[in-house]
């Protein structure tokens, strides 16, 4: 284990833990697997073009980093604060998030394959023009004024959550889960009025 130090992306290892850490970007893509990072904040910096594999993330900060064209595919991010960042144009496969902070998120135009969101803050979060494969699940999450424009929804499991307003475009809504109530609400955003 690797604790309290100041280390940039490069200087990882495969296998190893690192706890109370500030990373820092080394300029370029990288690829990293089966590190766990503990408490550790990412410093404001570009992780464009990198690779995340069986990656374990517990309490660590991402807020508003850029991780635009990246791909991160077995990872957890457990209580993580994920407040505006930018996951556009990813692929993530089999990832979960778990009681973390992720309003202002932007994973525009991204591939999502066997994801999982729980108790997640999604407010304001970007879904727009996402390819979903297999599914998305949203298990009681915030997702007020989350966008989900030009994304089809078949696979998408919004049941257990909770919204006022949710964006999404209604030709591609076939498919999607949704609870009693978030049916009315939805019919409502379409402009149907219910009596």
């Amino acid at each position: 284990m690797i604790e309290n130090q100041t280390l940039t992306i490069d200087q990882l290892e495969a296998g190893e833990t690192y706890k109370n850490c500030r990373l820092a970007p080394s300029g370029k893509g990288s690829s990293f697997s089966d590190i766990v990072f503990d408490h550790c904040e990412f410093e404001k910096q570009r992780f464009t073009h990198s690779e995340w594999l069986d990656c374990t993330f517990n309490n660590s900060v991402f807020s508003n980093q850029d991780f635009s064209d990246s791909v991160f595919y077995r990872c957890s991010f457990d209580h993580c604060q994920l407040l505006g960042t930018n996951f556009s144009r990813n692929r993530w496969k089999e990832t979960r998030v778990i009681d973390s902070r992720g309003d202002y998120l932007n994973f525009s135009e991204s591939l999502m394959e066997k994801n999982v969101f729980v108790q997640v803050s999604l407010n304001e979060a970007f879904f727009q023009q996402v390819t979903i494969k297999k599914k998305l699940v949203f298990d009681q999450c915030e997702m007020n004024q989350a966008d989900f424009s030009e994304t089809k929804l078949a696979q998408v499991d919004f049941s257990t959550s909770a919204f006022e307003t949710l964006y999404f475009s209604p030709q591609l809504m076939k498919g999607a889960v949704i609870s009693p109530y978030q049916a009315v609400q939805m019919m409502a955003m379409m402009g149907v009025k219910i009596r």
